[in-house]
């Protein structure tokens, strides 16, 4: 059993010192319908991550936020989800502590140095799962993702990963300026600080050359992990 609850805490100076990126996964309802994590759709509305707890050999062990029209959601039974204890509770919206076991969860028992991470949520508009973890470990992450799912699943590079010399490196010099621009002016923060046309106006360009030049560059940046 790995236990994380403090982990930035006790180990922040280790944490600090090794080479993390962000990695974030969509995934459509029409991808992920052959996932048994679909059917808490049938009982909330939003789903969302807020914190790891463990690992076990079931899956994980997390604090969740669960939206709901009927409280009774709170008491059914799930294939891969099992409310272990009600921390707090309104009228549409709880804060618990849940166990989760499905294909996804248990991708994470083996691979210490990657984690969820907010946001990582559920919704009628799909699945966002947001990753952190070392190089090694995304990839290792991404192929299990294609392994499960091939090629129906989309993926991001956070902004803290776009700021990776090995990254900077590889880029074009345009490329490199305009991704610097749009990090310095919070494109890829969450929430978005900018727009590709605010960016433009900045640098005094086209927006379909930032656009390029952006999707360019997060293009050999996503690659580059999947290698």
């Amino acid at each position: 059993m790995i236990g994380c609850d403090n982990m930035g805490d006790e180990n922040g100076s280790i944490v600090d010192n090794l080479d993390l990126r962000y990695m974030q996964i969509d995934i459509s309802l029409q991808t992920g319908a052959s996932l048994p994590g679909v059917e808490l759709l049938e009982s909330f509305s939003y789903s969302e991550f807020i914190n790891l707890i463990e690992k076990n050999d079931d899956g994980i062990i997390c604090y969740m936020k669960f939206e709901f029209e009927n409280a009774e959601s709170l008491t059914k039974k799930y294939t891969t989800m099992k409310i272990l204890e009600i921390k707090s509770q309104t009228k549409n919206s709880a804060f618990v502590k849940a166990s989760m076991s499905g294909p996804i969860s248990k991708m994470f028992i083996g691979t210490d140095d990657v984690w969820w991470v907010y946001p990582t949520h559920l919704s009628s508009k799909g699945m966002t799962l947001t990753i952190r973890g070392t190089g090694f470990a995304l990839r290792k992450i991404r192929d299990d993702f294609s392994q499960l799912m091939g090629n129906g699943f989309s993926v991001k590079i956070g902004a803290e990963s776009l700021h990776s010399p090995e990254f900077v490196d590889m880029l074009p010099g345009k490329q490199r300026i305009v991704l610097d621009k749009a990090i310095e002016m919070g494109y890829y923060s969450r929430p978005r600080g900018c727009t590709q046309r605010d960016i433009a106006e900045v640098m005094n360009l086209k927006q379909a050359t930032v656009s390029e030049h952006l999707q360019s560059a997060e293009a050999k940046i996503i690659n580059s992990i999947g290698n």
